[in-house]
């Protein structure tokens, strides 16, 4: 067939049409240009041409939800990939969270972001990183505790869960005003050009973190309404992160397309969760094993060989979440190669 442009190809993919080739990207945090705008555009257009990928996954600090709700952060000083929380430092109430306005603050600075990226892209699709509500709210709760990125993570999570179950009350509440908030700031994304959004939700929809029973009381219906907001976006992509997800209990969300971890870490394989949704799957390769300790010929043969088992159609080829920043360039570029030219 006939060669496809970017936008084309990915758009084909989504909707089960034909491909000239299978669509393809990867993404990173882009330490350490992400704790500007400029520097963020700067990097994410160079991360985009360099690597040739079909698709833009704008990948902003983790901490930029948060701080759209008064949380401070030190963005001199990280922890892996995540900056060092500085304000507040006490123990969480409701006073905590202001009210949200993608008008203000790095927010608006992001927005801006995604006008310049826009014009950069020429044409080609991208989607904007937004985290669920209840994502998010880990962050605001989250104290730090430990000068690591796992520490951190760990803190987040452990300081939710326990608000989860001694305070539920004050947890709705919370996660109703992160919503209000989330929700102007996806329709903002759309206006501000974004082809849809990259859902993540981040490591709490799994065996480990919230029971699925918290799950469908603290997280779905807050996502729903999120996703709601850009219910006419083309390209909403929800990602269950994490090992062991509650796969069955989120192909109902209103999204064009599914990304997980489908390789050694207990979740469903490609060729499982085409018998059980029929929306897009991008995904496919191993980011914590393959991309970044494998060689360059493993890669590319791994690319190969899932696009050989998930078939062109509803298909796209992609790590199951973020590699990481110094993952190896020869290694991204054999990703790239695995598609053909």
């Amino acid at each position: 067939m006939a060669r496809l442009d970017k936008r084309q190809r990915v758009e084909a993919a989504l909707a089960g049409a034909p491909v000239d080739r299978t669509p393809v990207a990867a993404w990173a945090h882009l330490l350490p240009d992400e704790t500007t705008g400029p520097g963020l555009v700067r990097a994410s257009l160079k991360w985009f041409r360099d690597y040739d990928w079909d698709w833009l996954k704008v990948n902003p600090r983790a901490t930029l939800f948060a701080e759209g709700f008064g949380i401070g952060f030190d963005l001199g000083t990280y922890y892996g990939v995540l900056p060092r929380q500085t304000v507040p430092t006490r123990a969480f109430t409701l006073d905590d969270l202001k009210p949200a306005d993608p008008g203000k603050g790095s927010w608006s600075e992001h927005l801006e972001v995604l006008r310049t990226l826009k014009a950069g892209l020429e044409g080609a699709p991208f989607v904007q990183t937004l985290f669920s509500p209840a994502s998010v709210l880990g962050f605001v709760v989250g104290r730090p505790t430990a000068a690591t990125q796992l520490g951190v993570a760990d803190n987040h999570a452990n300081t939710l869960l326990t608000l989860v179950r001694t305070q539920p009350k004050v947890v709705h509440q919370a996660l109703e005003v992160i919503t209000q908030g989330l929700e102007k700031l996806a329709k903002a994304s759309l206006e501000a050009g974004a082809d849809g959004l990259f859902f993540a939700i981040t490591k709490l929809a799994r065996e480990g973190a919230l029971t699925r029973a918290e799950f469908e009381e603290f997280g779905k219906p807050y996502d729903l309404r999120v996703l709601k907001a850009v219910s006419g976006a083309k390209f909403n992509l929800l990602h269950l992160c994490g090992p062991k997800v509650y796969w069955n209990q989120a192909l109902d969300y209103p999204v064009s397309a599914l990304n997980w971890a489908s390789v050694g870490q207990g979740n469903p394989s490609v060729a499982e969760a085409r018998k059980t949704t029929g929306l897009a799957l991008v995904g496919g390769l191993d980011e914590v094993e393959l991309i970044q300790r494998g060689t360059p010929a493993e890669v590319e043969a791994a690319g190969r060989r899932a696009v050989e088992e998930a078939g062109t159609a509803k298909y796209l080829l992609a790590p199951g979440c973020c590699v990481e920043p110094d993952a190896p360039v020869e290694n991204l570029k054999a990703l790239r190669r695995s598609v053909g030219a």
